[in-house]
């Protein structure tokens, strides 16, 4: 897929499936794919970074091949995420604890966003008790 069919999906907030509003709407090779162009990686420097070839990639990306569980696992390190990152839908959130950590080192330093869906959690962790 060319470098503008990616931004025209991912970052126009379009996918070619057709499952309603919001991250469920973007299969795992959307999400694979956004997720490399916003870290300003090509096909090739993910797939060096993965350990994988490029094609790899570019099958992968264009849904033409289903990644191992082991091959979603390097590319989710290159990418820096937790592997269940790319499997979290609008039911199922998955906070990355650990790139929070690295990119954030205090908590006055998170984007308002961040900040509210924390505190969010945190606040209905503590309703229901599961922290004190």
């Amino acid at each position: 897929m060319p470098m503008g069919a990616l931004r025209g999906n991912y970052m126009n907030g379009t996918s070619n499936s057709n499952k309603g509003s919001g991250i469920d709407q973007f299969s795992l090779p959307e999400r694979i794919g956004y997720m490399r162009v916003r870290r300003n990686l090509t096909q090739g420097e993910l797939a060096a970074k993965a350990g994988v070839s490029q094609s790899t990639i570019a099958h992968i990306e264009n849904g033409k091949k289903d990644p191992s569980l082991s091959t979603l696992k390097k590319i989710a390190t290159a990418l820096d995420v937790h592997m269940a990152v790319l499997f979290s839908s609008d039911q199922v959130h998955v906070f990355d604890m650990e790139r929070l950590k690295k990119k954030y080192d205090n908590v006055e330093k998170l984007n308002p966003t961040l900040y509210y869906a924390i505190g969010k959690v945190v606040a209905y962790a503590k309703d229901i008790g599961f922290l004190k």
